[in-house]
């Protein structure tokens, strides 16, 4: 009777663990549907000969709470992994949101709040009083300064396409903390907060990061929390005030 009872009991155990297992088994872990908590815009392409370049926490910086107007210029800043064995150097960027994308500085992003503004300050620049200055040397010669100095502002324009490389198993940091960037020029249209902008990237090595179709590069949060509307006192009904029971 007692051995009956044992494996009676037994039996009953094994059977609610399988019941137990075929119950998990249909169920999706608590971390399957989670995303990362990093709000920017991330891609991994495989390499041509292994390895894999990524680009993470691609975002338009913060622009205020109406976001970027029309014609404005907008800094990127992301960063981009090189997780193969050969260097590669990023050889084209571009975006369909914008007529051009360029590699930026700190004086670029001090421009950027008014672009139309700032347009005319490289054209007139002081490059050719600065270039002018030092012609001087051979006095008497204001013409041949006008002449020659158009020559050295075109020049710097000429040299911005710039390889950035990107060493094996290294990465690359293009934020504007960190000195260069880059940067949309001329946006097509307003880009306000809650949206984003496509972004192309082209690489040495044939790899082609692109946001996919339904993705945009967001525009970042705001780095504190924005000042909220003032409360105001809900209307009152006239003769209501002072009215009892």
């Amino acid at each position: 009777m007692t051995r009956s009872i044992t494996m009676l009991l037994a039996g009953g155990a094994a059977a609610a663990a399988l019941a137990l297992t075929g119950c998990s088994a249909g169920m999706n872990s608590q971390t399957a549907d989670q995303v990362a908590a990093v709000p920017g815009y991330s891609l991994t392409a495989p390499g041509p000969n292994g390895g894999s370049v990524a680009l993470r926490d691609a975002m338009l910086a913060y622009a205020g709470p109406t976001g970027y107007a029309k014609g404005a210029i907008a800094p990127l800043q992301l960063r981009i992994f090189n997780d193969t064995e050969q260097p590669i150097t990023l050889d084209k960027f571009e975006s369909n949101d914008a007529t051009g994308v360029k590699l930026a500085s700190a004086a670029d992003l001090k421009a950027s709040p008014s672009p139309a503004a700032a347009s005319p300050s490289p054209s007139v620049a002081a490059s050719p009083k600065t270039s002018g200055s030092p012609s001087p040397k051979a006095s008497g010669s204001p013409s041949p300064d006008a002449a020659t100095s158009p020559e050295p502002s075109a020049s710097p324009a000429a040299a911005a396409p710039a390889k950035l490389t990107i060493p094996a198993a290294g990465y690359l940091d293009l934020t504007p903390g960190s000195g260069q960037f880059l940067a949309l020029t001329g946006l097509k249209d307003a880009v306000p907060n809650g949206e984003g902008v496509h972004l192309k990237l082209t690489f040495s090595n044939g790899v082609v990061l692109e946001t996919l179709p339904g993705t945009v590069v967001p525009l970042a949060p705001p780095l504190s929390p924005q000042p909220r509307l003032p409360a105001t006192a809900p209307p009152t009904r006239a003769g209501t005030e002072g009215e009892g029971h």
